[in-house]
């Protein structure tokens, strides 16, 4: 059973294949652990003969990395039904996952309007995605099969 989270996810990948109007999956917020957003500049730097420094500066990309513990290998054993370890794997082996594609991040609601959200869509490439085995046949509920446990991090740049 799923249950919903007041402010809904954090991330959401495109996983449609229609560029005009994505097709938003939601990430799970199941043991997420803060996104981190670093900003890096793309620039030249030259220390001329006279001591003065000059730079010049070609553009601002963001790296973005996030890490879950205790990720179930299914979506039906999340708390809220987002993508867990299998999917997130499979789509980072995908031909979307190897090239660019759009993520949302929502960073919550509205002061002005409690309907509308704060978001923020960026084109990405996936730069790494990794996974550790931390617990395997466990069984969560009665009837339950057997789950594994993970600790999972990716790592997004902007293009």
């Amino acid at each position: 059973m799923s249950i919903l989270l007041p402010v809904g996810s954090l991330l959401y990948f495109d996983t449609g294949t229609d560029p005009v109007n994505p097709t938003w999956s939601k990430i799970t917020e199941h043991n997420r652990q803060p996104l981190s957003i670093t900003k890096n500049r793309i620039q030249k730097v030259q220390r001329m003969a006279n001591g003065t420094l000059r730079k010049f500066f070609v553009a601002e990309k963001r790296e973005f990395s996030v890490s879950w513990t205790m990720l179930p290998t299914f979506s039906n054993m999340t708390v809220d039904g987002g993508y867990a370890k299998d999917e997130i794997e499979s789509f980072y082996e995908t031909s979307k996952g190897q090239g660019t594609f759009k993520i949302k991040i929502v960073y919550g609601k509205e002061q002005t309007s409690p309907y509308a959200e704060r978001s923020e869509i960026v084109t990405v490439s996936l730069s790494s995605c990794s996974f550790e085995l931390l617990k395997r046949n466990v069984k969560a509920r009665g009837s339950d099969p057997a789950q594994e446990f993970w600790n999972a991090s990716l790592s997004m740049e902007e293009v």
